[in-house]
């Protein structure tokens, strides 16, 4: 019954993960953008639905209210900041999205972020479900059932409209893209601005479960280029898989060999790949 206990939980924690890491696939896939302030926008979703709870609001109005927020702010950093270096190395943008996530935490800390904020999760998602003898939270399935519910929405607006295409059009050649009359600099700014919207709302809602303050977002940012990198750099099916193989490491690791032990095996995990198979599970990531 461990194992199956353990096994829902990695779901779980997999589906959270799925995301933040499909946020962080999209912004390199178009933009080549490698964001450390993915985990800082993280927090300022867990933070901002905290805020929100606290104040009586619903979670039907909570989660779109966090994602308008955090999808508003990530256009705006595009905007001021990425559009500024958008075809300077990439070592810039490593250093520009690094300072901004210590900036945002540093906002974060003084907005409240020092102290551990405990939600308890809505009355009516409170209860817990018993199945084959292991026993889930209500509100964990909940979350896990809407990141699913928003990574195939994600993929079937990639798929089947006009944004998508020009998404997929610039992940495959971005240079082509251009030529064909994509305005990179427009579609970076919608990009980026559902990238933040989508770990927005996974911070929201898992604030119940890892709780809010400023430097929750840190492991998740770790873990997410994890998943991104034994995806595949810029590969969504990629992300999915390895969304789902993280979590279950982390979940099992912590079990049976305790957290640092897990993440250490995740990071062999990761140099293997990064040495053997560069381009993810399946072959379709970049390695520029």
């Amino acid at each position: 019954m461990l194992v199956l206990s353990l096994v829902l939980n990695g779901f779980v924690f997999g589906s959270v993960l799925l995301l933040s890491s499909l946020g962080l696939t999209l912004i390199y896939g178009v933009g080549r953008v490698i964001n450390f302030a993915h985990g800082a926008l993280y927090s300022i979703g867990a933070m901002f639905g905290a805020w929100l709870a606290v104040r009586g609001l619903a979670l039907g109005w909570l989660l779109p209210a966090t994602a308008l927020l955090v999808g508003a702010v990530g256009v705006l950093i595009d905007w001021a900041l990425f559009s500024r270096i958008r075809h300077r190395p990439m070592m810039d943008g490593l250093l520009l999205t690094f300072g901004l996530a210590m900036l945002i935490t540093g906002v974060l800390y003084e907005c409240g972020g020092r102290s551990i904020q405990v939600l308890a999760p809505p009355t009516a998602l409170a209860g817990t479900v018993h199945a084959a003898g292991v026993s889930l939270p209500v509100y964990r399935l909940f979350a896990s059932l809407l990141a699913i519910a928003m990574a195939a929405g994600l993929m079937l607006v990639l798929k089947y409209t006009r944004w998508g295409l020009r998404v997929r059009a610039a992940n495959d050649n971005s240079e082509m893209a251009s030529c064909l009359g994509i305005d990179r600099n427009v579609l970076m700014h919608s990009v980026v601005g559902v990238s933040a919207a989508l770990v927005g709302v996974a911070g929201a809602a898992s604030a119940p479960i890892f709780n809010a303050y400023a430097t929750v977002g840190d492991k998740m940012l770790i873990l997410s280029f994890m998943t991104v990198i034994v995806g595949g750099l810029g590969s969504f099916r990629g992300a999915v898989v390895s969304a789902y193989l993280v979590g279950m490491i982390v979940v099992f690791g912590e079990a049976y060999t305790g957290g640092q032990a897990a993440l250490m095996v995740l990071f062999i995990l990761v140099m293997a790949m990064l040495l053997r198979w560069p381009r993810g599970l399946f072959g379709e990531g970049r390695t520029e």
